[in-house]
């Protein structure tokens, strides 16, 4: 490496670690400007190393980040589609070393072509990331394990939103294995994405029409959004009251009405009286109201038990001060 060539590349590794830790603090117009900076000085380098491929990887990479945040998805593929292709050339001159980022920037692809709506391009680079994510554990590569998961839920949501629902249980079923053991080895952050990724699963089965499927899925979820609540607290309430919410309408769609309630009345009793949970419990009885006592018996909710859980709902309604602004629109529009 020439003397001028390592001037440049060591220029370029500051600014794309400044543009790396404004990204991570969120500070997005620094990180824009910083690693715009690095693509210009790479583009001036006299010789593409593998180091200059390797940085050029990186700054295409995170600025396909910076332009995902802002919203400008097309520039977006395009600097990950251009990442992608230098990490493909890289590991096929041998790096092995850069299989690791090379899996990340095909799952960074991956997701913004299903952002775009080209899912026959996300299922090509979510493929691609899972081959180079399940030939690195198969090495015994622990630091992938987590990113696994990540490629294997996004191949589970890619397959469903295809209707393909066979190979996308398949998938996640995978995803929440590997989950379960990062989950045990101490990344209880995790636990996020993995509720994120079953509650996605399910309401993608529900959309479907595979409803049994979706409560199954909806179930996973709320195991996990539990453990998420003990464990992380109020940071994760949120996902435990969607998780509900999620099992009232899955339930509610099987005529398991009981089941249902059980579901309202157990979210109530852990997060107190949450205005989405009033809004849903409200809904949910009215629905009953209008069934037949047949139909409400078969699913294990006599009209009696329909009739005082909406007085108790509507009590506690009252109790608060009655429902938000914004629910009551909702409803209007509904």
């Amino acid at each position: 490496m020439t003397q001028w060539l390592e001037r440049q590349t060591q220029a370029t590794q500051s600014l794309l670690n400044q543009g790396s830790e404004a990204l991570r603090s969120g500070n997005i117009d620094l990180a824009r400007a910083a690693l715009t900076e690095a693509a210009i000085v790479l583009d001036m380098a006299s010789e593409s190393t593998e180091a200059v491929k390797k940085l050029r990887a990186q700054a295409f990479n995170e600025l396909g980040v910076v332009h995902q945040r802002q919203g400008d998805l097309s520039t977006a593929r395009n600097f990950h589609h251009q990442a992608a292709q230098i990490c493909e050339d890289l590991v096929d001159g041998g790096l092995d070393s850069f299989r690791g980022n090379a899996a990340a920037t095909h799952l960074n692809l991956s997701n913004i072509c299903a952002a775009m709506g080209d899912v026959d391009a996300a299922v090509e680079a979510i493929e691609k990331s899972k081959q180079l994510a399940d030939a690195l554990l198969e090495e015994g590569e622990e630091a992938i394990k987590t990113m696994r998961v990540a490629v294997y839920m996004t191949r589970a949501t890619l397959e469903a939103s295809r209707g393909e629902f066979d190979p996308a249980e398949e998938a996640m079923t995978e995803a929440m294995s590997g989950a379960r053991e990062v989950i045990g080895a101490g990344n209880e952050a995790l636990y996020v994405q993995a509720v994120q990724g079953c509650q996605q699963l399910s309401v993608l089965m529900f959309q479907g029409d595979d409803f049994e499927r979706a409560l199954r899925w909806g179930k996973e979820a709320e195991v996990l959004s539990e453990e998420a609540f003990e464990q992380l607290g109020q940071e994760v309430v949120s996902m435990y009251i969607i998780s509900q919410i999620n099992l009232i309408s899955y339930n509610e769609k099987l005529s398991k009405f009981a089941d249902a309630e059980d579901n309202l009345w157990k979210a109530i009793e852990l997060v107190g009286e949450d205005p989405r949970l009033l809004k849903r419990g409200k809904d949910f009885y009215e629905f009953c109201r209008k069934q037949a006592d047949k139909r409400l018996a078969e699913g294990g909710l006599p009209r009696e038990e329909v009739e005082q859980g909406y007085a108790d709902i509507l009590s506690k309604i009252e109790e608060i001060g009655g429902l938000p602004e914004e629910l009551e629109e909702e409803e209007e529009g509904a």
